[in-house]
């Protein structure tokens, strides 16, 4: 983009239909499912955040198209794996297929993690697992707003400290929009 035709301009435009890339970069997480029979579904998703610390609730937007909406509806639980720069190609791949049709736990040879508190496994070598069992939904046009119960919550040890992730080894994986990722630097801020 020429910068200097940019110097001229304070704002552009977007088309409305993009303003959710203007809260972007947002941290890309795993979301598991499980069938009442045992079969696992992965999905990546980057519409998560915190919603209350007292319960503690986390807070998806999730599509009703999507087959992960359709086994959370039969089970009621989910785990939340923020992955690494690590994952990039898991990430890719297991948003790129529909567990509908393909095993992706075969298709990117990713191991589970055994549960603390629900049955529904974590995905080994991501950055934290957040077990979570359905708290409630709510209709939010074209997605559902999914609010989890935080259960049990784990964090890769050499990831974390001080009550934080250390950004140069966690190397967290941030989703731009479209096809588009980054992570940081490590250079941490404070006012």
């Amino acid at each position: 983009m020429d910068l200097d035709y940019m110097s001229n301009i304070k704002y552009i435009e977007v088309d409305i239909r993009r303003h959710t890339r203007l809260l972007h970069p947002k941290l890309v997480v795993l979301i598991v499912t499980s069938s009442s029979t045992g079969k696992i579904n992965i999905m990546p998703a980057s519409w998560v955040m915190p919603t209350s610390v007292n319960p503690p609730l986390v807070t998806l937007a999730l599509s009703p198209r999507r087959y992960t909406y359709e086994l959370l509806q039969s089970k009621n639980e989910f785990t939340v794996n923020p992955v690494s720069m690590d994952m990039l190609k898991v990430v890719d791949y297991t948003g790129s297929v529909s567990g509908r049709e393909t095993d992706k736990l075969r298709g990117t040879g990713i191991r589970l993690l055994e549960p603390k508190a629900l049955s529904t496994p974590c995905i080994d070598d991501s950055l934290a697992c957040i077990e979570c069992k359905l708290w409630a939904q709510y209709p939010a046009g074209d997605h559902v707003l999914v609010v989890g119960r935080v259960m049990a919550a784990r964090v890769l040890g050499k990831a974390w400290r001080n009550d934080s992730y250390v950004l140069d080894v966690a190397k967290p994986l941030f989703h731009l929009g479209g096809d588009n990722y980054t992570t940081v630097t490590g250079d941490v801020f404070a006012p």
